[in-house]
């Protein structure tokens, strides 16, 4: 395409060469565009088992994990334990009907990057984004995150194929243990939050009969919405890290094209 004139006409952008007018389109969708250039589709041909989402910036890798529902045996603080989380709490094992579980993940040079997330679906990502609230220790509100979750004593994942990446998250939340670390560390967790949500989720001794009872049972529950879906929280976990460029008006706009003519153009 020859070169032209771009002018901002109203809420329009409209780029003209000699012939007339070529390009005709709204301001808002342009400074949208600018400003998610910087994200790129997977840079890798065949996605990891599960991955539903995948966004890149820069360095930064951000991917929905999607598990489908299924009973887990898990272990959970026992009521008796003297500590409140940590390898020398008292244990038992549950077996716990879970729902689709939404992982939301942001790694930086393959390295996790504190931001991280769960949380619940009744239906797969492929029928919607919306997002529902967990039932989860170590799952809290903090960190600028919803369901920020606990990933503290991780093992580092950085020189990891991205496959083995996914595998050793999914392995250490359902693997590990489910304590009250966030309820010292964050003031919260999910599981302190939704115990009155469902009678067969007020403890995990009733959620295991539930389970043994109907092991999909929790596709059934009355989760509360997010109010969120998994791409807005994969774009605002991304922006925490490195935002992108403030494109939201003209003046933006203007201003990025007076400093690109400082850097060598002609005004």
């Amino acid at each position: 395409m020859n070169a032209g004139e771009l002018a901002i006409v109203g809420d329009r952008v409209i780029l003209r060469d000699r012939g007339g007018v070529v390009l005709d389109a709204p301001l808002a969708r342009v400074l949208e565009e600018m400003r998610r250039a910087g994200d790129r589709q997977p840079s890798c041909l065949v996605l990891p088992g599960g991955a539903r989402r995948w966004l890149e910036r820069r360095d930064l890798t951000a991917v929905a994990i999607e598990l489908p529902p299924q009973a887990r045996m898990v272990r959970w603080l026992a009521d008796g334990s003297r500590l409140r989380y940590g390898q020398r709490a008292a244990y038992e094992r549950y077996f716990l009907s879970f729902p689709y579980v939404e992982l939301l993940l942001v790694f930086r040079g393959g390295t996790l990057t504190g931001y991280q997330q769960l949380y619940y679906r009744t239906a797969s990502i492929e029928q919607g984004e919306d997002l529902l609230l967990p039932n989860l220790y170590n799952v809290a509100e903090g960190y600028g995150q919803l369901c920020w979750l606990c990933l503290v004593n991780m093992r580092d994942v950085t020189r990891l194929s991205w496959p083995a990446k996914i595998n050793a998250v999914v392995e250490h939340v359902f693997g590990a243990a489910f304590n009250q670390s966030s309820e010292v560390h964050e003031g919260n967790s999910y599981w302190g939050a939704m115990r009155d949500l469902d009678p067969r989720l007020a403890s995990p001794e009733a959620w295991q009969k539930a389970t043994r009872e109907n092991p999909r049972f929790a596709l059934d529950v009355a989760w509360r919405p997010a109010n969120t879906t998994v791409t807005a929280e994969l774009l605002a976990m991304l922006d925490h890290i490195e935002a992108p460029v403030r494109v939201e008006t003209a003046a933006d706009l203007s201003n990025i094209l007076t400093r690109a003519a400082g850097r060598g153009g002609r005004t």
